[in-house]
């Protein structure tokens, strides 16, 4: 007789009897259900970003159209969206912590790392410039401590999933980047789809149609292109099946066609790092029949650096000025400078705006370059001052105000210093910092292990994943519909990629 609570019906006990391999299901599910809501949520963003005064205009009126532009903008929320599939992620690693379904023994360092991790982002929190802001995000960022959470449960509940599950969530998340892929394609084509980076506002740069994706930012795009890329083409060289190899070498083609499409230094390192790990791997015993994949991908990805080099031709990109407008000269141009202001300031109002006449002396928005060194710097004077419990989770921001306590009105401030370590070290502090690199340390290293035990594809190719985001972190900025990816791959990393 099946186990009950309470004695109440077997159906309301479905936790009580639900099985192990049951219960990997409904995690691998849930996994595949928080991409799907981040995909039409980043979706239905990109395509109502002009009529957004529109919807907020209608809820003000009331009435049906009032509560149905409400809903749209709840859907359009990825904070929102993924806080669905975040919740449904902890409910999940509840019941896998109620099923003991992970070894206490190798679950332990883990668990401790991940909840030192998470107190001290709590109490960051509530020592913060804006506690509210600190828990559940700036409008669009989100990158609270409740996110935070949530990214904990996405990797608690993959660290329990066995190689089945993993195969089939493998499939999912490279498939999630050729969708966002696709989305990408339409945003460089001629057909000329709204797209927030076609003109670069801070440097009144126009016709430019860089491709970020539904990743919100090209350097978000960049990391995740990065992270899929190692995985895909580890998989395309090594995985047992020729159907999965073709899928995977498809992908990894695509998604080395993209990278140097984003024209900012994130997509650079990372196209160097994919390139390198696939020839380093085709060179390797065990690679089925490299010369082919291998060849299509160091094609696709110099047909995107080509491409790149002539999209300001063939777009008509061009400098605005008051006397004549000026072409864009072919070639490769970084645009970092551009997208940092651009996605902080006029898209996203959460940083101040460019001034060319303030930032004399400090950096040159037209040398991609230099903005690195000025960001990196002021985020190094934000952790010396606040070098414990740092300025709160997405409280960065509150830390550069110089002129007043209106963000925009506040001139050549960032909002992240383009360098994920930096801004954890700036808004949570050193130690927690360090708890993060213990954490993603543990978790490859186990990865690692487990590999040279079983050397199953998929158990490399996770690793590699999961070590690209971190290269690419570098010079790269967290984002909600990337960084979760990260912690899915590292759970599978610190799981091992067990066998059923």
């Amino acid at each position: 007789m099946a186990k009950t609570l309470f004695h109440s019906s077997e159906r309301s006990n479905f936790i009580v009897n639900l099985k192990p391999e049951r219960l990997r299901q409904l995690s691998c599910r849930v996994c595949m259900l928080a991409m799907i809501l981040l995909t039409g949520s980043m979706l239905l963003a990109e395509l109502t970003q002009d009529v957004y005064g529109s919807l907020s205009e209608a809820i003000s009126d009331g009435g049906p159209r009032g509560v149905l532009a409400y809903l749209v903008l709840i859907l359009r929320s990825v904070s929102s969206m993924f806080a669905v599939g975040g919740v449904l992620a902890l409910i999940f690693a509840f019941i896998a912590l109620i099923k003991k379904q992970f070894d206490p023994k190798r679950a332990a360092l883990p668990a401790a790392l991940l909840c030192s991790i998470l107190i001290l982002g709590y109490i960051s929190a509530l020592l913060s410039f804006d506690t509210t802001v600190a828990l559940i995000g700036m409008e669009g960022r989100g990158r609270g401590v409740l996110a935070l959470l949530f990214y904990g449960a996405f990797f608690v509940i993959c660290t329990q999933l066995h190689r089945k599950e993993a195969e089939k969530l493998g499939l999912w998340i490279t498939g999630y980047g050729l969708a966002q892929c696709l989305f990408a394609l339409f945003q460089i084509l001629p057909i000329r789809l709204p797209s927030s980076y076609d003109h670069m506002f801070p440097r009144l740069l126009v016709d430019v149609y860089l491709p970020s994706g539904l990743s919100s930012n090209p350097a978000a795009f960049a990391m995740l292109l990065t992270m899929l890329g190692m995985l895909a083409v580890c998989m395309a060289l090594y995985s047992r099946e020729k159907k999965c190899r073709l899928y995977y070498t498809i992908a990894a083609a695509v998604f080395l066609f993209f990278l140097p499409r984003t024209q900012c230094l994130a997509g650079l390192v990372g196209l160097g790092a994919v390139l390198v790990t696939g020839l380093v791997l085709g060179l390797r015993k065990g690679a089925c029949k490299p010369v082919k994949p291998l060849a299509a991908m160091v094609l696709c990805a110099g047909i995107g650096f080509g491409t790149a080099c002539a999209a300001p031709l063939l777009n008509g990109s061009k400098f605005l000025s008051s006397e004549a407008d000026t072409p864009l000269s072919a070639g490769y141009h970084l645009q970092d400078g551009s997208i940092v202001f651009l996605d902080g300031a006029y898209r996203n109002d959460v940083c101040g705006q460019y001034s060319r006449q303030d930032a004399q002396g400090k950096f040159d928005l037209e040398q991609p370059l230099s903005i690195y060194p000025y960001m990196w710097k002021q985020a190094a004077q934000t952790i010396a001052k606040y070098p414990l419990l740092g300025t709160g989770a997405d409280n960065y921001i509150y830390a550069q105000l110089r002129s007043s306590y209106t963000i925009i009105q506040n001139l050549n401030i960032v909002d992240d210093p383009y360098n994920d370590y930096l801004y954890q070290a700036a808004t949570r502090g050193i130690p927690a910092l360090l708890l993060y690199l213990a954490l993603a340390a543990v978790s490859l290293l186990r990865g690692a292990k487990a590999y040279r035990k079983g050397k199953a594809p998929l158990g490399l190719a996770v690793l590699l994943g999961a070590g690209g985001y971190l290269l690419t972190a570098v010079c790269g900025i967290s984002a909600l519909p990337v960084t979760p990816v990260f912690w899915m791959l590292l759970g599978l990393s610190c799981g091992g990629v067990q066998e059923d």
